[in-house]
């Protein structure tokens, strides 16, 4: 009976406690499913969960950070290494090599109108001097090939059978003050990386043609007679520089009678002042210059040539003039034999000169002229060879007029 009554105890304890646990399973469900408990649960992400109020904004102070001392380290190392490959030559030695049988190869790291004026004879003008050449050089994205200013010069660098090279700049006779960017240094730099074995010539070409003038080659003749005296340029009568081309002044524009003698009917005036009326059978046009160091005579060029093509190809003559006949329309004349007739600068000057002695365009003038030389290399060397040799025979054909 005892028995009995103990198991029916435990039997009812234990059904209560099951009963317990179900409620509370049910509370537990229910307060889930209540709304505005569940409401009660969320907490702002913004918000400090251990400061009341609203949430705050987090504010980050930035600050750049110093430049990493490897860089410094690294370009320091480099430049370490590309000079203590650099030798040093004097100019006469270099002069007494240049005389004998092995002379060394040469770089001109000056800019080509720099190069152009005066070189030593036999050296490869380098044009690395704009900053757009240099960056390229210096993330070695062009060779020293690449940057030769004469075809020569390029097809010499590609063979690469050349292992000592003289480097020069204008002056210098160190590189403690060269900085990494600077032509010299760069050139030197790739030559280095070419396993080659740069010399830097002390004093530059300035020191060297001092004291070797006659080693160096003198290409724009920018003085090679004196201007005669103020009556004989006022005097000076039109110069045929070619069958259908006259170099003339102001004077001569005005004559009508001898333009007429001599079959001019078109007249290029590169003056600012107005040609006045124009005679009838004339055509005249104008290009406003000045004869300053400041004058951009390149932009007309093109019209130029242009106006001169069409009395060549008209059968007729044309007369361009400046003030004198100087200065600007030589520079004219030049530039239309050099793109018309395949010259280079210093041949289309000794042509032009050879007609009118006179003739001593500006420096300013000459350096556009070496541009347009520079501008017209390039374009003949990405011209197909037919495309050059039909051009060339276009050209002497009308110039046999």
């Amino acid at each position: 009976m005892e028995q009995h009554d103990s198991d029916n105890l435990r039997y009812f304890s234990r059904r209560n406690e099951e009963r317990k646990d179900r409620g509370g399973m049910s509370a537990a469900a229910g307060w889930w499913e209540g709304g505005g408990r569940r409401e009660g649960l969320q907490l702002s992400l913004n918000r400090s969960l251990s400061e009341p109020g609203p949430p705050k904004r987090c504010r980050l102070e930035t600050s750049s950070l110093p430049a990493s001392p490897c860089l410094e380290t690294s370009s320091t190392i480099q430049r370490s290494l590309v000079l203590s490959r650099l030798r040093k030559i004097q100019p006469d030695v270099l002069a007494a090599r240049l005389d004998g049988l092995l002379s060394p190869l040469l770089l001109d790291v000056r800019p080509f109108m720099a190069y152009n004026v005066s070189h030593i004879r036999g050296s490869i003008n380098i044009a690395c001097s704009d900053r757009i050449s240099r960056r390229r050089l210096e993330q070695g994205k062009a060779a020293l090939a690449d940057l030769a200013t004469s075809r020569q010069g390029k097809e010499l660098l590609r063979k690469r059978n050349y292992k000592e090279v003289v480097v020069y700049d204008e002056c210098s006779a160190d590189m403690d003050r060269i900085p990494n960017n600077h032509p010299l240094y760069l050139v030197i730099a790739a030559l280095v990386d070419d396993q080659r074995e740069p010399t830097l010539l002390i004093g530059g070409h300035k020191e060297f043609s001092r004291r070797h003038r006659n080693q160096c080659e003198d290409t724009a003749p920018l003085s090679l007679s004196p201007e005669p005296a103020g009556p004989d340029i006022e005097t000076y009568p039109p110069s045929r520089v070619l069958p259908f081309l006259y170099v003339g002044n102001a004077r001569d524009a005005g004559d009508t009678s001898l333009l007429r003698d001599l079959g001019v009917s078109k007249v290029l005036n590169v003056t600012l002042q107005s040609t006045g009326p124009e005679p009838s059978g004339i055509a005249y046009r104008q290009l406003p210059a000045s004869d300053s160091g400041q004058q951009n005579i390149k932009q007309y060029f093109e019209e130029a040539f242009s106006f001169i093509e069409e009395a060549r190809k008209s059968n007729c003559a044309v007369l361009v003039h400046c003030q004198a006949g100087v200065s600007r329309s030589p520079t004219i004349a030049i530039a239309y034999i050099m793109k018309h007739r395949g010259l280079s600068m210093i041949e289309a000057y000794k042509l032009v000169k050879a007609a009118r002695s006179i003739i001593s365009p500006n420096l300013n003038f000459m350096g556009q002229l070496l541009e347009l030389e520079q501008c017209l290399r390039s374009s003949a060397e990405t011209k197909p060879t037919w495309q050059q040799q039909a051009t060339a025979q276009e050209e002497l054909s009308g110039c046999s007029v």
